[in-house]
């Protein structure tokens, strides 16, 4: 028989990964029409920075990150992430026969070298697996991919509401030795629930290496109809800029199920606004988002609702709860 040079061997080995790869990755379940905000879990098999992980996921503001990691500001894109330290990762997600998958983004651009296994089982750390890729890219045949070739990458995602509860849906990819109530005990949500949103009997369909749906408790806020973050829901332990980078929205879910916003007077990069606008509470001159006055035993708050091409919208409210009982 003769010699079968490196090349052929690299092939071999790609083409055997590529049929023998597991494709129990379960669909997300997603009912809800429109467009939402989600998060997935990215351990990469190497270390990288968040600059390199930006690059990744094709998210332009390193803030969205951040935020979703309850980073400081201050932290920079040049950053180091460890080998298998998870980052989560903020996407749009949006329904579609019934399930979730991330929208538009993120494209990655075929390398030498890559499968679409070993982009689907590495690059993207088994976020996805290879034949949801190749649905998504309608890929006529798995084994042939060109170098440039731009790749969409359907990210599992959801929007729907869990038991009437908001809450943001997290893509976590499930560590060996995990169980059903290590992973509820960790993200701070049940046995049962996880079983109902992913269709597991047991641990024994829970599967290492591959993701599964993880309700996050969120906070909301009174946006109005006509802004466009309606709808803003943030998970609990992190914050997200909004109003074009004019307030910053943070979510502590054990104090109040109330985004708890603040203006930012600095002007910030990629704000579409050369100045962030007024934040003055309608009625109030000397009341701006996030503060509040007392009066008596009643209390004023002004409360973030929103914001236009021009303005920052706000909501007054009244709390009497404090005052004694007739």
């Amino acid at each position: 028989m003769g010699c079968v040079n490196q090349v052929q061997i690299l092939i071999l080995l790609s083409l055997s990964s590529l049929f023998f790869s597991s494709s129990t990755a379960q669909n997300f379940k997603c009912n809800t029409p429109g467009i939402c905000s989600a998060l997935v879990g990215y351990a990469p098999h190497n270390i990288t920075s968040l600059s390199d992980i930006l690059n990744l996921f094709n998210i332009k503001n390193l803030r969205d990150v951040l935020g979703a990691n309850n980073l400081p500001l201050t932290t920079p894109k040049n950053y180091t992430v460890e080998a298998k330290k998870t980052i989560k990762i903020p996407i749009s997600c949006r329904c579609s026969n019934g399930t979730g998958v991330s929208y538009n983004r993120p494209v990655y651009t075929v390398k030498k070298n890559d499968t679409l296994f070993l982009i689907a089982s590495e690059v993207f750390s088994g976020l996805v697996v290879y034949e949801k890729i190749v649905e998504a890219n309608k890929i006529p045949n798995a084994n042939v991919i060109e170098i440039g070739q731009n790749l969409t990458i359907p990210l599992p995602c959801s929007c729907d509401d869990v038991d009437g509860d908001k809450v943001v849906h997290y893509a976590h990819v499930v560590q060996s030795g995990s169980t059903l109530k290590s992973i509820a005990k960790e993200f701070g949500t049940d046995e049962d629930t996880l079983k109902k949103i992913n269709d597991i009997a047991d641990d024994s369909k829970l599967f290492a290496d591959q993701p599964i749906d993880v309700p996050l408790k969120a906070c909301n806020s009174s946006i109005k109809s006509e802004s466009p973050d309606n709808g803003l829901r943030v998970a609990t332990g992190t914050y997200v800029f909004t109003a074009n980078d004019c307030v910053k929205c943070t979510c502590d879910y054990a104090s109040s199920t109330t985004l708890q916003c603040e203006h930012i007077q600095l002007k910030l990069a990629n704000s579409k606004w050369d100045t962030c606008p007024a934040a003055q509470c309608e009625g109030s001159k000397s009341l701006s988002i996030g503060n509040y006055t007392t009066n008596g035993c009643n209390r004023t708050t002004c409360t973030y609702a929103g914001y236009t091409d021009q303005k920052i919208l706000t909501i007054t409210t009244v709390d009497t709860s404090t005052c004694p009982s007739k």
